[in-house]
This record gives structure tokens, sequence and C-alpha cells, in this order.
């Protein structure tokens, strides 16, 4: 039976495999909107796989905030921002 912990080799192993492979997907992207998602996602997969070996934690709490535009939209008005 699986602890709660999250110690499970296999996981660990899950994660660091999709790690791998977003990363050799990174290195053959075409376009640079494309490597930095597979460089995202490998970084969410390394969180996962750290996480294994640890307190499981929630994903949503270890990332960081979103990054928001401020000021108004340049073609709308201030009153449409």
């Amino acid at each position: 039976m699986l602890s709660l912990a999250g110690d499970d080799p296999m996981e660990k192993a899950y994660w660091l495999t999709r790690k791998r492979a977003s990363l050799k997907l990174a290195k053959n992207a075409a376009g640079s909107e494309a490597r930095l998602i597979h460089y995202e996602l490998a970084g969410r997969y390394a969180l996962n796989a750290s996480s294994t070996e640890t307190q499981p934690i929630d994903l949503a709490d270890s990332l960081p905030p979103p990054i928001y535009a401020t000021g108004s939209h340049p073609l709308l008005g201030a009153e449409d921002a």
C-alpha cells in the first residue's frame, strides 16, 4: 500500500522520466514559445518528483504568482481597460 508521505519510487521515476522527455522536446523545439512551454513543464515535473521525497504539496501553492499586465490597453480607452 502506498504511503501518504509520497515516498513511492515508481512515482518519482515517472516524474523524472516526464522531466527528461520535456527537456528533450525543449531542445528539439522549433520555436521559442514551444521551447519555453517544455521548459516550464520540465520544471513542474521536477517539483512533482522532489515532492515524492518529502511531503506532498499542492502544486498551485508551490508555483510563483502569475504576472499580470498593468496599466490601460493602448487601443482601449481608460474606461474600457
